[in-house]
């Protein structure tokens, strides 16, 4: 891997403040790695010649999302690439932010399930709804929030808004006054392959094991997360195509 530095410019050569570019700097010491410290005279503020950081570096993007698909948690993640937590819950933030929505054709078959979960604590319980193309398999979109109504809405407008042929179901009694009667199929085997889904999504990703220490401390790093291990943005910003 190599490190741009063109963020990061040592002052040596500059001779001036980092944050008010003012010449009126001097050497104050140096740091515990004994990189050289200085003291700008206009500001009040200290600076170090250059700052060596990792998240520069040109790939850094591609090995988070490869280490999130494998199922890493945030701290394993920012120990292989030696960057805080801090800065890597902000790339995580920025990744997801530009994953572009999927579009999908009308008058597709789809499965649909919700799978509990927990964030913070195991006394708060929420659940991720989501769907797949009952064919290639594919990921169309998901939510996540309390079991109601308004949660499973946010799903399953836009799969009624593609004209869909039919979509999968377990029994759940919410999805009866959700999804028309001519279109909504609860028969056995129907949703075998979401269910299998989510026993791949439970192994993949720690956080959602059933038996475990690991869990999401936000709601917002667990969406970012999921829209990168999908590969998909959130539902509601899908839009729809004709064959």
């Amino acid at each position: 891997m190599t490190e741009d530095h063109s963020s990061c410019i040592r002052v040596s050569d500059a001779k001036m403040c980092n944050f008010c570019h003012s010449k009126n700097i001097i050497k104050n010491g140096t740091t515990k790695t004994k990189k050289q410290q200085y003291f700008c005279k206009n500001c009040n503020r200290r600076f170090i010649e250059f700052y060596s950081y990792k998240a520069y570096h040109s790939n850094i993007n591609s090995d988070i999302i490869k280490f999130t698909k494998e199922g890493l948690g945030i701290r394993s993640i920012a120990r292989i690439l030696n960057i805080s937590t801090t800065t890597l819950f902000k790339r995580i933030l920025s990744i997801a932010k530009t994953i572009i929505p999927p579009k999908i054709i009308y008058g597709q078959s789809y499965e649909l399930d919700e799978m509990r979960i927990f964030i913070r604590k195991k006394s708060n319980p929420q659940w991720l709804v989501y769907a797949i193309h009952k064919n290639t398999k594919s990921i169309i979109g998901f939510n996540i929030g309390k079991r109601t109504n308004k949660t499973l809405n946010t799903v399953i407008k836009t799969l009624i808004h593609s004209e869909p042929e039919k979509i999968y179901t377990d029994r759940l009694r919410n999805y009866r006054y959700l999804i028309p009667k001519e279109i909504h199929s609860t028969k056995r085997f129907g949703t075998n392959s979401i269910e299998r889904m989510n026993l791949n999504i439970r192994t993949n990703l720690k956080r959602l094991n059933r038996r475990t220490i690991c869990f999401s401390k936000s709601n917002i790093i667990l969406h970012s997360i999921l829209k990168i291990y999908f590969g998909v943005a959130a539902f509601f910003n899908n839009s729809c195509i004709k064959n």
